[in-house]
Formats: C-alpha cells, sequence, structure tokens
C-alpha cells in the first residue's frame, strides 16, 4: 500500500475555490479501482491549513492516478491558490496492523 499525504495553506480569499476543486479531486479518485481511501480536512487549530490523505493499492494504481487529466488539472490549480509550495510524503508499506 502507498500512502500520501500533503499538506496546502490557503489564503481565506482562495478557500471557496480551493475546497471545490478539493472536493472533485477527491470525488473523482475514489472512483478509481487503485484508490483504497482519499480525503482532506482542514486542521481545526490552523484555519486555512488543509491535509490531504490517500491510500492507493499500489504503484500502478498510483501511476493510473496521477496521470488521469482531471489529476493534473487539480495540482495545477492547487498550486496556484496554495500560499506556498505544498509539501508532498509518499510512504510506502510493507505492513498495515489495525487496532480496535
Amino acid at each position: 500500500m502507498i500512502i500520501i499525504t500533503a499538506k496546502s495553506v490557503i489564503d481565506s480569499e482562495n478557500i471557496p475555490e480551493f475546497r471545490q476543486i478539493s472536493e472533485k479531486q477527491v470525488l473523482d479518485s475514489r472512483k478509481e479501482e487503485g484508490c483504497i481511501d482519499y480525503g482532506y480536512f482542514e486542521d481545526a487549530m490552523a484555519p486555512g491549513e488543509f491535509i490531504f490523505v490517500e491510500k492507493w493499492k499500489d504503484q500502478a494504481a498510483l501511476d493510473f492516478h496521477f496521470a488521469q487529466d482531471y489529476c493534473l488539472t487539480f495540482i495545477k490549480r492547487a498550486r496556484e491558490l496554495t500560499r506556498s509550495g505544498s509539501k508532498i510524503e509518499i510512504n510506502y508499506v510493507s505492513e498495515t496492523k489495525t487496532i480496535g
């Protein structure tokens, strides 16, 4: 499994558009066969900071995802709306244990 986390800091005047394009990105991504989970959240303690958490089946699923037009469009526009460069981390997970 591959887990991606990203953080975007958005100025208040850009938040409505950022939420709109982020929602579309999440909904489109969740339709992909290799998507295990995908969500985005605003940090309750830091308004305007958005956290994305994605889980992908494997590298092939992630490669397919990043090749989609809607994904490329989102990345381009999100970068334009983000105050500073987004920090993106890609984590390759070999084992996951579920508790509870």
